[in-house]
């Protein structure tokens, strides 16, 4: 790369270009395009290449990223990669090292502290006039890395607003830092008015804010704030799996857990007893996110965990959920009967709530009225008539299902069938002309007919309203930027799929960015669905075993092992995943 005659200097698109060229990655036809349209832009010039749209012209012919674009150059300039995780930088330490106006300044920021050693992220390896500077202010040796220009500047925003919102709090709430022991703080907390100890504070609330915000951003189903000795932990659950994220002052997680129950009307003095609450949340770019919120005492104080539901899961068509499309077919005609009860079992987490909304979105309309009863509310739809369990008023499942027999309803869906009252309800429902859905906890979708018989409904009711049962899992999805094609095991592809015929080749997980060096980005179902058929509503009448009703259905439909192994010979997924999930 040719440089100017100025000791340091910053890229332009032109001598990016230039590189580009000289290191074969584009022709000339394209550079010349990529010059004409990039030419004059004030910014960054790999920012500017990546928006352009330009691609490697060696195979596998991969449209270049920003970041893609920055590994490249840090291999042209000599200075190692960064790949910023917020998730796995400490951001606490990193805060600490240099102003926050120095940093925005020079558009740097610290990503590793050692004893005798800084790692300073920047996006220009040819302007490093600030490294003697830095050497000199710290007493460590400096190591410039190269990273993604946006990423820095997330990276000084979460890192600087954290610092100094904490520090904002503790200047103007110093009876908070005055206390030695926290249980004698969430004592006072618990007696004081919201702005005794600051739970209304601006700083809390800019706190509470970026945690939002980072959650969402992150694509976290779930934050865990946890009370340890001396710290408050935070963690995220992404795709399945939980990732620490930060670890507050105790003095200062006590006010926002206390801000984010004032925020969702639950007891701020309440600390001894589970409460539950929720929050509809306006980020600053206009997105809601809506939370459901849940506390239980702790050894060392009050837990919080948050459930996060993300808008665009209300939209998610069949075949995003993973479906194929003769399922679709099969699960479409099921929940289009005029009359019956129809199942979706598995484990709390598997996404059982998310299949039953997506069929309701499908079948909702003026014509027909649907009225459903959850425990809580999760995904709201203005199409429906949602009510939510209430054990202090004796709302339960049973009571609300014979509540909506006198409301004219066309389609009742049960949130759980948790005990004998509700699943009594639910079969009545069914039998006298409604479409019930429901779901039930059971490690198969057969199992449904058992734990009914465990919950006291006769077999010849069964037979009657049962349509068809559901059973699914989650599997996490490969990323699609950085999985990896291998060989398949073909004694481990058999285990998961039985007979069927290994393919050549399937897929396994890399890393990259996209997907936080885990090699997945997103979830999808596997499942089994079994159609009620005449042979067994026979067996079931005859009151035969599990194992029994398991051969009466054999060979009709497509068990969950199995469609986990459709999914790993389609790339979607891997074959310890499905291991993992099915065992």
């Amino acid at each position: 790369m040719k440089k100017p005659s100025a000791a340091y200097w910053t890229l332009s698109v032109e001598l990016v270009v230039a590189e580009l060229l000289k290191t074969g990655l584009v022709d000339k036809t394209q550079a010349r395009a990529l010059l004409l349209d990039g030419a004059g832009s004030k910014e960054y010039p790999l920012t500017v290449l990546a928006r352009l749209g330009v691609k490697d012209r060696r195979p596998p012919h991969r449209p270049m990223t920003v970041d893609l674009l920055v590994q490249w150059l840090a291999t042209v300039c000599g200075l190692p990669y960064f790949e910023i995780d917020p998730l796995r930088v400490d951001i606490k330490s990193i805060s600490q090292v240099l102003p926050v106006a120095y940093v925005r300044r020079l558009k740097i920021i610290p990503v590793r502290v050692e004893a005798d050693r800084l790692w300073i992220a920047t996006s220009e390896p040819y302007d490093l006039h600030w490294v003697p500077e830095v050497q000199h202010t710290t007493g460590k040796e400096v190591q410039p890395v190269l990273a993604d220009p946006s990423m820095i500047g997330r990276l000084a925003d979460e890192a600087y607003t954290l610092r100094s919102a904490t520090q904002q709090f503790l200047s103007e709430h110093p009876q908070a830092a005055a206390f030695g022991r926290v249980a004698e703080l969430d004592k006072m907390l618990g007696k004081a008015r919201g702005n005794d100890l600051g739970m209304d504070a601006p700083a809390v609330s800019r706190i509470v804010e970026w945690l939002f915000q980072f959650a969402f951003e992150e694509r976290a189903t779930d934050i865990h704030m946890e009370p340890r000795i001396g710290r408050g932990v935070v963690r995220f659950r992404i795709d399945g799996n939980m990732r620490g994220v930060y670890a507050f002052d105790p003095v200062v997680m006590l006010p926002i857990v206390s801000r984010i129950k004032v925020l969702a009307d639950m007891q701020v003095d309440e600390h001894r007893r589970p409460q539950d609450g929720r929050i509809r949340y306006r980020l600053g770019d206009g997105r809601e996110m809506e939370m459901r919120l849940s506390t239980i005492p702790v050894a060392h104080g009050e837990k919080l965990v948050i459930r996060i539901f993300d808008p665009k899961t209300a939209d998610q068509s069949f075949a995003d959920l993973g479906f194929q499309e003769a399922d679709i077919l099969a699960w479409e005609q099921l929940i289009a009967l005029p009359h019956g009860l129809v199942l979706v079992t598995g484990p709390t987490g598997s996404g059982k709530s998310t299949t039953l909304h997506a069929s309701l979105r499908r079948i909702a309309g003026d014509d027909v009225n649907i009225c459903t009863i959850e425990d809580p509310v999760e995904i709201v739809n203005d199409e429906l008539n949602q009510m939510q369990v209430n054990t202090k008023l004796d709302l339960t499942f049973g009571n609300a299902i014979r509540a909506f027999l006198r409301q004219d309803p066309d389609i009742i869906m049960v949130g759980e069938i948790r005990d004998a009252d509700a699943a009594k309800m639910a079969i009545q429902a069914a039998l006298t002309g409604h479409l019930v859905l429901s779901t039930l906890h059971t490690n198969d979708a057969v199992s449904s007919v058992t734990r009914l018989i465990d919950l006291g409904i006769a077999p010849h009711l069964i037979t009657a309203s049962v349509r068809g049962m559901l059973a699914q899992r989650l599997v996490r999805r490969l990323c699609e930027f950085c999985k990896r094609q291998i060989p398949t095991p073909v004694s481990a592809f058999r285990e998961i799929g039985g007979d069927a015929e290994p393919p050549p080749h399937v897929y396994a997980p890399g890393t990259c960015r996209e997907c936080k060096n885990s090699g997945y980005r997103g979830r999808l179902c596997i499942y089994e669905m079994v159609i009620m058929d005449p042979a067994l509503r026979d067996a079931i009448r005859r009151g035969v075993t599990l194992e029994e009703l398991l051969a009466a259905a054999a060979g009709k439909y497509t068990p969950l092992r199995v469609s986990g192994a459709a999914k790993v010979a389609q790339g979607v997924t891997s074959i310890d995943e499905v291991l993992r999930v099915v065992g």
